[in-house]
């Protein structure tokens, strides 16, 4: 108990000297860089970024865009919108096949850095996609939600990147075949 309240106590003064100004960058990482104060410009607590995906095989080709913004709320805590765009060809000359489909949405995310280098993250999104499991296309809407930990890593005063493993917690039939939101997701993305 001793414990717990003296870490409690250490976790609140750390987040006082963070809003009374204490030395920090802009990433939300405490640093000689720049101070913050209670008159910090907006454009200071945005983060911009997101994560890009390519690929290729000898039956097509795919590729997805998912850029974010969001919004320091303190060095430990960033939330904001994140958005979807999915594009996918296939074509299989075997059974002379061929389609495409594209699945957009967005929604919201939140993020946590409990210690420098650990980065929580979740996030709620709104996917309308292709759904081709049955072998009609048919477009469907889906909620994926997903959770999970990762590595961050501060590149310089703005930018910073994360490799994180994510869960889905909605994992339905039409997102697992048809979107990136199959269990488990790795993604890695750019902040600045």
């Amino acid at each position: 108990l001793m414990m717990l309240v003296a870490g409690i106590r250490s976790a609140y003064a750390q987040f006082e000297d963070f809003e009374s100004g204490s030395e920090q960058n802009t990433t939300g990482r405490r640093d000689s860089g720049t101070r913050a104060s209670s008159h910090d410009r907006l454009i200071d607590r945005l983060r911009f970024g997101g994560d890009f995906g390519l690929g290729f095989s000898s039956y097509g080709f795919a590729c997805s865009f998912n850029p974010t913004v969001g919004y320091y709320f303190n060095r430990y805590v960033t939330a904001g919108v994140i958005a979807t765009c999915e594009y996918y060809k296939y074509s299989e000359t075997a059974f002379y096949a061929s389609y495409s489909k594209s699945n957009f949405g967005g929604g919201l995310y939140a993020e946590a850095f409990p210690i420098d280098f650990l980065v929580a993250h979740a996030e709620v999104q709104v996917i309308n996609y292709d759904d081709y499991s049955s072998y009609t296309s048919e477009r469907r809407t889906d909620m994926p939600m997903l959770i999970g930990l990762g590595y961050h890593k501060t590149i310089s005063e703005r930018a910073g990147f994360n490799i994180m493993f994510l869960w889905n917690l909605n994992d339905t039939e039409g997102l697992r075949y048809n979107t990136s939101f199959s269990n488990p997701i790795i993604r890695f993305s750019v902040v600045f």
